[in-house]
């Protein structure tokens, strides 16, 4: 993910919904939330982050902007890199391996921003040091990895969540508090796009560890089966359409992970949802002067629709129209209130305040399930059923 600048977050609060029925279920009515708690005085999260790529030039600015928050390291294979980080966001230490950075200056949260393949190992090491760690998506490329890793976080006494952060965003809470309230009916089908042309500075993007589906695809199952619910069975598909790419890392690379992923999810109760996601897109998104964002995410139900507006790493309202209201109407406009690197910032703050965090390593144990059940599908051109599951709905 490269292309969202971060803009200042604020948690959003939690608000109370009478629940009816949606997705042919009937839900119990929800109780009134209580108000996020205040931050005590004085109080910080020590960060370390690691991998001080591309995405750190995101994080790092966010990070540092938080009263709450105080990063005492960085850590990158190619000191360099980490050096030109620390001067010009002021962080006073620096460590050339992962090894070194966890023997350094201590601190309470590992922010890992290193590339997909390294996830799990920079992972366990940080949570076998007795750290919190925050992961960029996904947290480990094997359902039992990660399942490991939740388990050693268990024992260690720590926590352990991974990107993305779309269910903390206020045009998430809006749909998933229509779809419970039943106004448009009982859901029945959904679907997410998300891609580009793909990336220019890394190699790994196009090989095994690497792809579209990890990479972007990732965001629209996080959003629709926080949505809908866990996957049942999934089938999928998967293209590659250049054999080799020029990247500034390498140079010129063969390809061999996804560029062109449909994939197709089985929420039960007959609700499907869909993604297709690549980095072969044309970067329409990129157009200057649109005056209504792309539809990126639609949720159709027997009385009704929504559309969210934009990305949902960075969506700027939903439209919603419904049988009793049939013109579509934008809501949840909210600007500042949620931001793709919030994710690390989040977590810390859950952690001072001892909040839920409504992010949670089942769901993306579940979502990774779902994106290798994708790949399965293509390689056995089956249907696979998934056996994973998270605690839902998110909200109540």
């Amino acid at each position: 993910m490269s292309e969202p600048t971060p803009i200042p977050r604020r948690q959003f609060l939690r608000e109370t919904v009478a629940v009816t029925t949606a997705l042919g279920l009937v839900r119990p009515a929800l109780a009134a939330d209580p108000a996020p708690a205040a931050i005590p005085a004085g109080k910080k999260i020590k960060v370390g982050l690691i991998g001080c790529g591309n995405v750190s030039g995101s994080y790092l600015p966010h990070l540092t902007q938080q009263p709450f928050i105080e990063v005492v390291s960085l850590c990158d294979i190619i000191p360099s890199r980490a050096e030109n980080r620390a001067q010009k966001f002021k962080v006073a230490n620096v460590y050339p391996d992962i090894d070194a950075m966890l023997k350094g200056v201590p601190f309470d949260l590992l922010v890992n921003t290193t590339s997909m393949p390294s996830h799990f190992p920079v992972n366990e090491k940080g949570l076998r040091a007795g750290r919190h760690v925050w992961s960029e998506k996904p947290m480990a490329l094997t359902v039992k990895d990660a399942r490991f890793l939740l388990e050693l976080a268990g024992k260690q006494g720590v926590h352990i969540w991974p990107a993305p952060t779309c269910v903390t965003s206020p045009q998430f809470k809006f749909m998933a508090e229509t779809i419970a309230s039943g106004r448009i009916g009982r859901v029945t089908a959904a679907r997410g796009n998300y891609g580009h042309g793909g990336v220019g500075w890394s190699g790994w993007f196009y090989e095994q560890g690497g792809g579209s589906l990890y990479d972007l695809g990732v965001y629209n199952v996080t959003t629709l089966t926080g949505l809908l619910g866990p996957v049942q069975e999934v089938v999928g598909m998967t293209q590659i359409l250049n054999p080799t790419r020029k990247v500034e890392d390498r140079g010129e690379v063969k390809v061999t992970a996804d560029e062109n992923t449909m994939l197709i999810m089985h929420h039960g109760k007959g609700i499907l949802s869909h993604v297709m996601t690549g980095f072969v897109y044309f970067d329409n998104y990129r157009l200057p002067g649109r005056e209504r964002q792309l539809y990126t995410v639609d949720v159709l139900g027997t009385g009704g629709a929504m559309h969210l507006q934009g990305w949902d790493w960075g969506a700027a309202g939903v439209d919603l129209a419904h049988s009793e209201e049939n013109v579509l109407e934008t809501h949840a406009k909210e600007s500042g209130r949620y931001n793709w690197v919030g994710g690390a910032a989040y977590v810390a703050e859950c952690l001072l305040t001892n909040q839920k965090s409504l992010i949670t390593p089942e769901h993306g144990i579940h979502v990774l399930e779902v994106m290798n059940a994708c790949h399965e599908s293509q390689r056995t051109g089956r249907r696979v059923t998934v056996e994973s599951s998270f605690h839902w709905p998110l909200f109540g």
